[in-house]
């Protein structure tokens, strides 16, 4: 009896703790994760066009004191823009290839400013599907911006790659909302 009583203990024991692990596998099995893209959208127009934007990653210029550029992603339409400002004085970049990013596989992408000859330290670039899925698919291990006076180098850590990866993936799906579009419809009387 006192054999039977401790079987059948010993069975309830192995047999609660299994529930439990498969309830647990089920229910994380049914949680999606959800992250938080950010991504603004005004009323206001950039050439006439809606356009969305990411928040800003701020990356320290290693080769100055006290310096920082942003780094911002943007979509208008189906396209997707990069926006780099140094955040200095009197930076004046030209309208020419003028951005190298390297990626931790030891490969370098030049990139041609798509900003005309300015001295705020802005750099635009329409991303091509092609360049997308390259900083999509790849970590970024050094930026380097080449100005007049001189060059800027900004080196991304880890969790801003992931929050590149992560802005870049939010900007895919997302859709531009055409706000002008909005009426409110008066009610007949």
């Amino acid at each position: 009896m006192k054999k039977s009583i401790f079987i059948f203990i010993i069975f309830l024991i192995g047999f609660f703790p299994a529930n439990a692990q498969e309830k647990i596998v089920s229910d994380s099995l049914e949680a999606v994760p959800s992250y938080d893209c950010g991504i603004v959208q005004t009323k206001q127009k950039l050439d006439k066009k809606q356009f969305a934007s990411t928040p800003a990653l701020h990356l320290r210029v290693n080769n100055s004191d006290y310096v920082y550029a942003t780094l911002q992603l943007g979509k208008r339409k189906n396209k997707v823009f990069m926006y780099i400002q140094v955040l200095d004085k009197n930076v004046c970049v030209k309208k020419d290839k003028v951005l190298d990013i390297f990626f931790k596989t030891g490969e370098v992408v030049t990139y041609k400013n798509g900003f005309s000859l300015n001295c705020e330290g802005f750099f635009a670039k329409q991303l091509s599907k092609k360049e997308f899925e390259k900083l999509r698919l790849n970590d970024i291990d050094l930026i380097k911006l080449y100005t007049y006076k001189k060059n800027y180098e900004l080196y991304v850590s880890e969790v801003q790659n992931l929050d590149i990866d992560n802005q870049l993936d939010c900007l895919l799906a997302y859709k531009i909302k055409k706000t002008d579009e909005v009426k409110i419809k008066k009610e007949k009387k």
